[in-house]
């Protein structure tokens, strides 16, 4: 069921960031706190959410708070390239958030990250992308309904201003046709 394959996405997720006990994680665009709260509870995180909802930021702090989790989580709503922290985060994770970034403020996403980001630090950017071969053929599903005003861009345009910034690419993986369950 949905509540159980969303279980499974924190869990793998936080395994594929190799989380431990301890290790500093900031969420960019970290919706309703679901994986903040996740890392926390399961993995011993000391994690921050960062959003633009004012909304989602109030029920994500509720949460936090009504699961006991204060002193693991916060929540703050900040555009990620105003956030400021005087330490460094051991991971770094984006889910769902970058494909409203834009191609044009890739280098800008990218930096930010790896400047918050620690030495030997990892960063998982989950987002949805398309073929570099993909032709357009009007306004789609995705466009009107999923991603509105959203801005997806080839996942090798991805890969390369994330390697301009500094990342070593270690990983990639397409969950497409889970999406598609998802969203069915």
């Amino acid at each position: 069921d949905i509540d159980r394959a969303q279980e499974q996405k924190l869990d793998h997720i936080c395994r594929k960031l190799r989380l431990g006990a301890g290790e500093r994680l900031l969420d960019i665009g970290c919706g309703w706190g679901a994986l903040i709260m996740h890392a926390a509870a399961h993995y011993g995180a000391k994690a921050v959410g960062i959003t633009l909802s004012v909304p989602q930021a109030e029920i994500a702090r509720q949460r936090i708070r009504e699961a006991g989790l204060n002193e693991q989580c916060r929540v703050e709503v900040c555009d990620y390239r105003d956030f400021e922290s005087s330490e460094s985060y051991d991971k770094i994770v984006s889910v769902g958030m970058f494909e409203h970034v834009g191609e044009a403020l890739l280098p800008e996403y990218f930096k930010r990250a790896w400047n918050l980001l620690r030495a030997g630090g990892v960063f998982l950017n989950h987002g949805i992308s398309y073929s570099a071969t993909y032709q357009r053929q009007g306004p789609s599903f995705t466009d009107r309904y999923v991603f509105p005003n959203g801005s997806l861009v080839p996942i090798s345009t991805s890969l390369r201003e994330a390697e301009g910034s500094g990342f070593e690419i270690r990983d990639v993986e397409s969950l497409r046709e889970h999406y598609a369950l998802t969203l069915h």
